[in-house]
């Protein structure tokens, strides 16, 4: 039987996201602590659950799976990512972390990942994945990373101002 989760550490760099899913988790009876950043372990709450992205700002959310385990032995981990591949879902779980939630996640995916014997959400295969979700996604990722400044934003892209406006202002696809 695996261990209850109600203290949960949430590290999660989508400042809006994290704080929906901050609100959403204490709702459901949950203890969040969340961040934006890997925090100082030595002043987190020891937590029963860690939901960890696996883009944390610049860095690589994999590289923390081992830190967090060793720090918090018997934790349950569940990574998150809308840039997620079905490597990188292996490499989280080969490093320790028992679920993997493609993005965009759910508070119920979230409570069923850490309340569920077996892994309930496993990644999309890329090739189920549309051409046009990764490049919304990669165009959200270069757009965040830009601060919200599309001029910047299409500089990285290789594209012109209004292209990428326009590109923005269509729906997201589903798949």
């Amino acid at each position: 039987m695996k261990k209850t989760v109600k203290n949960l550490l949430l590290i999660e760099d989508d400042t809006r996201l994290r704080e929906v899913l901050h609100q959403e988790l204490e709702e459901r009876d949950f203890v969040v602590q969340s961040f934006a950043e890997l925090p100082n372990l030595d002043r987190v709450n020891p937590p029963d659950g860690i939901l960890l992205d696996l883009r944390v700002g610049n860095d690589n959310g994999l590289d923390f799976i081992k830190l967090l385990t060793a720090k918090f032995p018997g934790a349950r981990v569940v990574m998150m990512s809308g840039f997620g591949s079905v490597a990188s879902a292996v490499k989280s779980m080969q490093l320790g972390a028992e679920n993997f939630l493609a993005k965009p996640v759910t508070p119920d995916m979230i409570v069923r990942a850490f309340t569920e014997e077996q892994v309930s959400e496993a990644p999309k295969d890329e090739s189920e994945i549309s051409l046009a979700r990764m490049e919304r996604e990669y165009i959200d990722y270069v757009l965040n990373t830009s601060n919200g400044n599309i001029t910047q934003a299409a500089k990285k892209l290789g594209l012109h101002r209004q292209s990428l406006q326009r590109k923005l202002r269509k729906n997201i696809p589903n798949k």
